[in-house]
């Protein structure tokens, strides 16, 4: 999507190769797996952080698109599937991590209540409706309370998306009240990513696992590093920093890519050696190819101001 924003003027033929590819994910649902027969949107799923993926999806296709249809969907699914299932105890209230009634089932969890924060924030910006305010700050008070830890930590360990969605989440949330203190915690989840040692590796992303869930954590956190390092009401030194940061992981990536040669030409779980074999991680990809989307995007925000 971020791909098709910059090359929509000047290669409509990819162009429209991409909405073909948005089109049909729509369509087939997104290859949904197990979603509820009954379901008129065909995004239900028993785990709700997947359901706010696809609804944070939704949002940023109807954006891109400027077709209200997919936001239209992403609400069904949020108002029938997905805060449906919030519970409250004493910590506050908060989405469970799937439908299943047990203790595995209703642990409300980072990967679930930050992307249901920035969703039900999203929602709220695009309908106006204070419901979806109300959401977003009463997940964000379940975060703070419980999942963000002193340092800047979303939950334990530290890992990309949590943190990216988290602070993208209160980025939001600064510019739907203009209060200083959820940019103040975009600004500390996401500087906590770029600086401690429990996320880097020779001073960039590390590596976060090889699984496809793990694979893909760093394509969720980039965009939403990019849109804080754009942002001109973020304290300008963690701007600067940031600015810098994704620069020099696109640039070690980089000289670790040869796309004329195999296996070279696949992205390695760790920018910074070169992919050597086996079976190539698309959540890898989508990873490698964020980052230097995310790269191009900044700089040509930059260069343009």
């Amino acid at each position: 999507m971020y791909s098709y924003e910059r090359i929509k003027d000047n290669n409509p033929i990819l162009a429209a190769t991409y909405r073909e590819y948005f089109e049909r994910w729509f369509q087939n649902h997104g290859n949904n797996y197990h979603h509820d027969n009954n379901d008129p949107t065909g995004f239900s799923n028993p785990y709700t952080d997947d359901m706010c993926w696809i609804g944070l999806t939704l949002l940023r296709m109807s954006e891109v698109l400027d077709d209200n249809k997919f936001a239209d969907t992403a609400r069904r699914l949020y108002d029938t599937y997905i805060i449906t299932r919030k519970w409250t105890d004493d910590k506050g209230t908060g989405l469970p991590w799937n439908n299943e009634n047990n203790s595995n089932g209703r642990s409300r969890n980072t990967c679930t209540n930050t992307p249901g924060c920035l969703m039900a924030a999203k929602l709220y910006q695009k309908f106006g409706d204070e419901k979806y305010l109300s959401d977003a700050m009463t997940l964000y008070q379940y975060a703070v309370k419980n999942l963000l830890k002193a340092d800047g930590r979303m939950e334990e360990p530290p890992l990309t998306y949590t943190q990216g969605t988290f602070g993208e989440a209160c980025r939001q949330l600064y510019h739907i009240t203009g209060e200083k203190q959820y940019m103040q915690y975009a600004e500390k989840v996401i500087n906590y990513t770029i600086t401690s040692n429990r996320c880097l590796r020779n001073g960039i992303l590390r590596d976060e696992g090889t699984s496809m869930d793990q694979s893909i954590f760093k394509a969720v956190f980039i965009p939403y590093a990019v849109n804080l390092a754009l942002d001109k009401d973020a304290d300008n030194t963690i701007r600067q920093n940031l600015i810098l940061f994704l620069r020099k992981n696109a640039d070690v990536l980089s000289a670790n890519l040869n796309r004329g040669a195999y296996p070279e030409m696949y992205c390695s779980y760790y920018w910074g050696e070169k992919f050597s074999g086996g079976v190539a991680s698309m959540g890898a990809q989508a990873s490698g190819a964020s980052l230097l989307e995310g790269v191009t995007r900044m700089n040509l925000a930059l260069d343009n101001h």
